[in-house]
Parts: structure tokens; sequence; C-alpha cells
């Protein structure tokens, strides 16, 4: 089959597809926000950026993890998910912690953060905490989210590259086309070129994420920019051979954080501001950038009240997004302690933001009543001892 009759056989089966109860993406969980950002799909490179202890890694997980992986698991019908993580600042435990207080929130509206379930403050962890972990929901999903992400030791490029290419090699079919070349001595010779590759299952999302770019650990001969650059080009490769979905999180240089860039306004994030390069910016397909506004003392932003909000207020934007629009921004709501993320109210309807107001206040002069009742049993246990 030629590259015309292929690409007209690939747009009719994934109309197909969608008319028969498919799907062709893992659809964002933002709904109004989905003209700008649609979600997760096959053979696209996603980049999360923003400044430092903004939310980039949180952000990066709620949307291509937890909610993948919550997805996958409701619909196994539609796709099958493989997800390679590559944490190179925090471990596997950390991200793991996370998703447990997502879950904990999500499914037994208990609000409790990775450090309070690890008992991090010397208050040991409640019961019922540890019971809730084992409600059904929760542990299938656990369980289902065990089995599905790969958390791997190496730090760089080709290894990466190698890891990923062998899963796709083993769970696909590489097709090959004759074509001529000359040898060394000018003669010419036939070879096999790579033509296309046929996935075993076409519904199989493999998605690589590497957090964070700067901590990719340099190769014989490489720079840290050029340690970006090459882990960028084996990006591009997967996505385009093997429908491998990778999400790189690049952190925003310095200086997008200096007085300057206050005075003059530019303290989002953008594509120039890539830290170490700025190549990821030109290979990927979709640039997302993560603002904090109340971080900068702003007491309103895009006609948000910030000094309400406080640090549950982020801005996300699409940046860049080959083949789709780009330069939307959305206001979210942000848990930091549960990574849960959701879209604010429209800025002119007052009625649900006051609620919300009324929310963040409560829920900033309360503690949690399970960590609540352990410190006091905890107190009472130092006290008569």
């Amino acid at each position: 089959m030629n590259l015309i009759e292929r690409t007209k056989t690939y747009i009719k089966e994934r109309a197909d597809k969608v008319r028969n109860g498919g799907v062709n993406c893992i659809s964002s969980p933002f709904v109004r926000f989905r003209s700008e950002f649609i979600g997760t799909e096959q053979k696209k490179y996603y980049i999360v950026t923003a400044n430092t202890k903004v939310g980039k890694t949180q952000l990066a997980n709620f949307l291509f993890v937890f909610t993948n992986i919550i997805y996958a698991y409701e619909h196994p019908e539609q796709i099958r998910l493989k997800i390679f993580y590559y944490a190179l600042e925090e471990t596997p435990e950390d991200i793991t912690l996370r998703f447990m207080s997502f879950l904990l929130n999500k499914y037994a509206n208990i609000r409790i953060s990775p450090s309070d379930l690890a008992s991090s403050a010397n208050v040991p962890l409640d019961d019922k905490v540890i019971e809730a972990l084992e409600l059904p929901q929760i542990k299938n999903l656990l369980d289902f989210y065990d089995s599905h992400v790969e958390f791997s030791p190496t730090r760089n490029p080709t290894g990466i590259n190698k890891e990923v290419r062998n899963f796709m090699l083993d769970n696909g079919t590489v097709h090959t086309k004759k074509v001529t070349v000359k040898d060394e001595y000018g003669r010419a010779k036939e070879v096999d070129k790579f033509d296309y590759y046929e996935p075993n299952d076409p519904d199989l999302y493999t998605l690589v994420i590497v957090d964070h770019a700067s901590l990719l650990q340099p190769e014989q001969g490489l720079t840290d920019k050029t340690k970006i650059d090459k882990m960028s080009e084996y990006f591009v490769e997967l996505r385009n051979k093997y429908f491998v979905s990778p999400v790189l999180i690049q952190q925003q240089t310095a200086d997008r954080e200096s007085l300057d860039a206050f005075k003059e306004n530019k303290l989002r994030p953008t594509a120039q501001g890539l830290a170490d390069s700025k190549y990821t910016g030109r290979d990927c397909n979709c640039l997302i950038g993560v603002f904090n506004p109340f971080k900068h003392e702003l007491p309103e932003y895009k006609k948000y009240d910030i000094t309400k909000l406080q640090d549950n207020a982020r801005f996300v934007e699409i940046i860049l997004n080959r083949g789709g629009s780009c330069g939307g921004i959305v206001g979210l709501y942000f848990d930091g302690v549960t990574c849960n993320w959701a879209e604010l109210p429209k800025p002119n309807d007052f009625t649900s933001l006051n609620k919300l107001y009324a929310f963040l206040k409560n829920q900033r002069q309360s503690v949690s009543f399970f960590m609540f009742k352990a410190r006091i049993k905890n107190w009472f246990k130092n006290y008569f001892n």
C-alpha cells in the first residue's frame, strides 16, 4: 500500500472508529479548554514548562498519568495504556504517594498530603486512611497503575530511547522498502529502508515522561544543551515512527522571574524562555505553560481576584500548538495537597466564584479531620507517657 492510499485508509478508519464508539484521543479533563488542548493523542510530543515550584510536574502527573490511568481503567474496550516514567528529580515513591493522595480525595473525600500519608511530621497516619486505600475503586486503580506505569532508573537520552524503542519493536512490526544508495566507492546497491511501523494494538497509548530535561545525564561529548537536543531528537523519531507520545517537563530560565521581567510584564512562560535548550519548542507538537500570579504578588490576573484565590490559582496556556490553535489561557483551581486541578468558574460568574472563595477560606482555616484526630491522639500519648 503506497503513502496516499495508506493515509486515506488512516482517515477513514479514524472516522469509523468514532462512529462505532471508539476514541482518537483521551479527552482533556478541562472541558471548556478542549478547543485549545483536546487531550492526550497518539504520536504527539508534549512539553510542560513553568518557573520553579509552580506545579509543572503536578500538572503533567494530573494530565498525562492520573487522568489517563483512570480513563484506561474505566474504558479497556477503547484504549490500552503504557507509561514509561523517568523520574529524574523525584522518586517513584513520591509520585505514587501523590497518586494515593489524589485517589483518596477523589473517591473517599479524604484530603491528605503525600507528606502526611508518609507520617513525615511524626504524626502517625490514621488507620481509617489506610483502610480507605483498600476500598475497591482505589485498590483496583493502584493495582492498574502499578502494572501500567514503568519507572526506570535510566537517566541518559540514548538509554531512554533504547528502552522505549525496544518495547515498540516487541509490540509491532517495522515494514521496510527497497531503496538504491551508493556505497563508499560510488557503487549502487539496494538496501532496506524504514517505511512504516504497524503496531500490534492500534489503540495502545505509549507515553514517555521525562522529569525534567535539565536533569538528564550527559553522554560523552554532550553539553547541557546538546543532551536535551539529543533527547528531543529521539522523541521526534519515536513519535514519527513508532506512535509514541513523549512528555518532557522543562523549566523556564531564571530570568523569567527577574525584576526586569516583572517590570516588563513578561512573567508568563514562553518558548524563548525554555531553559538550557529552546530547540525542544521547535520539535514538540504542543507546548503547555503554567503560571502562578500569586507567586509574584499580583492582586488580580485575567479578571480573577488573586487575593482570594491565593496559591490555589494557576493559569495554563497553550504556547505552541502544531496543527491547532495556540495562545489560549485557562484559569485553574489547583490543590497542591491532593494534585487536584479543575477549571475555575468564568470570571463573570460571581455566584460560583463566591462559593469557591468561601470553600477556600474554610479549607485554609481547617485541618483534615483524620489528621487532626491523629494529632490529638499523639498529643495525649506523649502527655501521659
